[in-house]
């Protein structure tokens, strides 16, 4: 069982050139439950839903990619939108969130969900539900309660424009760095974060804080992966044609996820385990998941036949 904590949201796509914007079921950490789901593995997704109309778009796209519902909060507060307009594949985001269904997700929610997920094999948190208030507070708290129990996967995904105080988020951040098992961060969410601050001296912080493996994706060029006191391996990316890049950091980390759960190394206590052929093997699926779901509109990760036939 590997749950998926965050947010849900609609992306309002639009290429360059056109005039009307497509509605595409998004947002980073349900990108991943689908990801997952579509993949084959037994995935959940944890977080608010609508009772919109938009909100039934989110749970036919999950019921389609095989993601089970059982840690949904059902609320009548509005569905987030994101307006994404994309110009030479990559996303420029706009976002609308007053008030939303994830945003004012609160403690009293998400507490009955607490003990099943001690229990899950993986825990996926991050994305822009760490970065708005008030739910910011209660995603941490929630880390917070499961930490030492799963093992839990941080992906940074930074969206500034949620960020209302930057150095609370990177207190934030840091404060996580003691909790979650492995990051996952861009090297954009780096930069935005530390600047021209040394990866590798602090991503040896993050090491020495807990974290047991620190990936970093760069884009068309690959991901690198590292661990024990600064070991480091890198796979290069696949070379495909990119229609957009929304949801390529959110299918990689499904296809990371899944890749683990298949060698059967997906637990805190196995990732003490992990060795320079295993992460090649590992970073080599989750970049050819994402490498997929970057030449197709909107987040549409793929299949596990179409992996396999590719």
């Amino acid at each position: 069982m590997i749950i998926c904590a965050g947010e849900s949201l609609i992306d309002m796509v639009s290429f360059v050139g056109e005039t009307e914007y497509t509605p595409h079921v998004g947002g980073s950490i349900l990108n991943t439950s689908i990801t997952l789901g579509r993949l084959g593995a037994e995935s959940f997704y944890c977080g608010a839903i609508s009772n919109d109309s938009y909100g039934e778009l989110i749970e036919e796209r999950l019921k389609h990619s095989k993601v089970k519902k059982d840690f949904i909060v059902k609320t009548n507060r509005p569905t987030t939108l994101a307006y994404a307009d994309v110009v030479d594949g990559i996303a420029q985001y706009t976002f609308v969130d007053e008030h939303s269904a994830g945003r004012m997700l609160d403690k009293q929610s998400l507490e009955p969900f607490i003990e099943s997920l001690k229990k899950t094999k993986a825990l996926l948190v991050g994305g822009i539900s760490l970065q708005a208030e008030p739910c910011g507070a209660s995603w941490q708290w929630l880390i917070e309660q499961v930490s030492g129990n799963c093992l839990i996967y941080f992906d940074a995904n930074i969206r500034p424009d949620f960020i209302e105080n930057k150095a609370k988020y990177i207190e934030r951040f840091n404060q996580l760095t003691s909790k979650v098992d492995i990051i996952k961060i861009s090297e954009e969410d780096y930069q935005y974060l530390y600047g021209m601050q040394d990866f590798k001296e602090v991503s040896n912080e993050w090491l020495k804080n807990g974290v047991k493996l620190v990936i970093l994706t760069l884009g068309s060029k690959g991901s690198k992966a590292i661990f024990d006191n600064g070991k480091e391996v890198f796979v290069k990316a696949n070379k495909v044609g990119v229609v957009d890049t929304i949801a390529a950091g959110d299918s990689f980390n499904g296809g990371f996820l899944f890749s683990l759960d298949t060698q059967g190394l997906l637990g805190r206590e196995k990732l003490d385990t992990m060795n320079e052929s295993i992460l090649q093997q590992t970073l080599t699926f989750a970049n050819q998941v994402a490498s997929f779901t970057v030449t197709k509109k909107g987040a549409n990760p793929p299949w596990i036949y179409e992996i396999l036939e590719s």
